[in-house]
């Protein structure tokens, strides 16, 4: 690190801990992020919230991509695995054997100074998003403010900034892509979402909310519809990026939209889980939790699951919201340990993984819950599920296959 990188670094700590925890403490944050007190900013919900936040302040310091490590969820597709590791490659796995079969870097160079006398220098580029796979295509989305484009045969990438001037200011990317016919679709911390051409990754549209986007589009019926900080959902017509309706909630919101019927479903902030007409976005009933939502709800045979960071999953009925029952996994932990990776259904089992790094199966039938097993390593990136099995991608850069039926675990090979 040079010497004007490391100055960077006590400015945004400084920034963090004389300005941004008087503000929160005080309520200044979000009117619905109430009964906060100082210790609650240690916990590891809040870090993950500052680690994402330093990195809007530190990205000067590589030219643009911030000098951290993402948790990417892993796409599963045709066999093989898809994911972003953690020193900025992009990673194919063969999940019959558990081998390598390629890796492609991904490297932010050099553009230009860094601000606060940072050389500029190239660097891997933190992911966070979770790879979209179509064709012989593999998209992920750069927190350099890149959307690449990976072809799984050749090797060969192409690469785009959302914006055309992100060269000089890019504006790094925290959500996955999400391709529907000819289409790809990607939101940005610019507070932005853009309809790129697959292929070519040209312009097809533009629109913008109020505010950064962290969370990933959900795409139904010729309708996008997305969440921003600005604590609001959007309805966007994907034929041309008008608006049909935006709905506003009590707080900002982080959590992926889910469609399904003529509902769309997610959870704010302001600790509530909402279900919305997906046509004119009239509300049709909210619950509210005990803390924050920020993994993806799963419907499910007429309920939803929500898991909190409260370190509960609550099921919910489709129809009235009404609490049918509620899971509590961080039970007997030594530490509030929340839940903020977004869970996978294997058959009629939700798997949730927590972020002490404990997997449970919750059986939707008779609403039993039972521990898998215990990693020992934290998990924050959504799981991935396919042929009975599940994928965990840990904090320590490790990508784990667990067998649903036994609890069996096999490391892959991500290196």
């Amino acid at each position: 690190m040079t010497e004007g990188c490391f100055n960077k670094s006590i400015y945004f700590f400084g920034f963090v801990f004389f300005t941004l925890v008087p503000i929160v403490a005080n309520g200044a944050f979000d009117k619905a992020v109430t009964g906060f007190r100082m210790k609650s900013l240690f916990k590891p919900k809040y870090i993950l919230m500052f680690v994402l936040l330093g990195g809007l302040v530190l990205a000067g310091c590589t030219g643009g991509s911030a000098p951290l490590r993402g948790w990417s969820g892993v796409a599963a597709s045709g066999g093989n695995l898809y994911l972003g590791a953690m020193d900025g490659r992009v990673v194919a796995v063969n999940t019959a054997n558990g081998s390598l079969i390629w890796t492609v870097p991904v490297v932010a160079l050099p553009s230009g100074g860094g601000g606060f006398g940072c050389a500029p220098a190239a660097a891997p580029v933190a992911i966070y998003s979770t790879p979209a796979v179509a064709g012989d295509l593999v998209y992920i989305s750069g927190y350099d403010g890149k959307l690449y484009a990976i072809s799984a045969s050749t090797r060969l990438s192409t690469d785009k900034y959302l914006r055309k001037d992100d060269k000089s200011s890019p504006q790094p990317i925290i959500g996955s892509p999400v391709v529907v016919g000819g289409n790809i679709y990607t939101a940005s911390s610019d507070g932005v979402v853009y309809a790129k051409k697959t292929v070519s990754l040209n312009d097809v549209w533009q629109f913008a909310t109020g505010d950064k986007i962290w969370s990933s589009p959900a795409v139904a019926g010729g309708t996008l519809y997305v969440t921003s900080f600005d604590k609001k959902i959007y309805a966007v017509n994907t034929a041309d990026g008008s608006k049909k309706w935006e709905f506003k909630t009590e707080g900002a919101i982080v959590s992926s939209p889910v469609v399904d019927g003529d509902t769309v479903y997610f959870g704010s902030l302001d600790r509530n889980i909402y279900a919305l007409n997906a046509a004119d976005g009239s509300l049709r009933w909210k619950f509210g939790a005990g803390k924050w939502f920020w993994a993806t709800p799963i419907v499910h045979n007429g309920v939803v699951y929500a898991a909190n960071l409260d370190g509960k999953v609550y099921a919910l009925n489709t129809e009235s919201g009404q609490k049918q029952v509620e899971f509590d996994l961080k039970k007997g932990e030594r530490k509030d340990y929340g839940i903020s990776s977004s869970p996978v259904m294997v058959d009629n089992l939700l798997i949730v993984a927590t972020e002490a790094g404990k997997v449970y199966s919750l059986d939707t039938v008779n609403n039993q819950q039972k521990q898998v097993l215990a990693l020992g390593e934290k998990v924050y990136a959504g799981l991935a599920a396919a042929d009975g099995k599940v994928y965990v991608h840990s904090a320590k850069d490790r990508l784990y296959e667990i067998e649903v039926s036994s609890g069996a675990k096999r490391e892959l090979n991500i290196k």
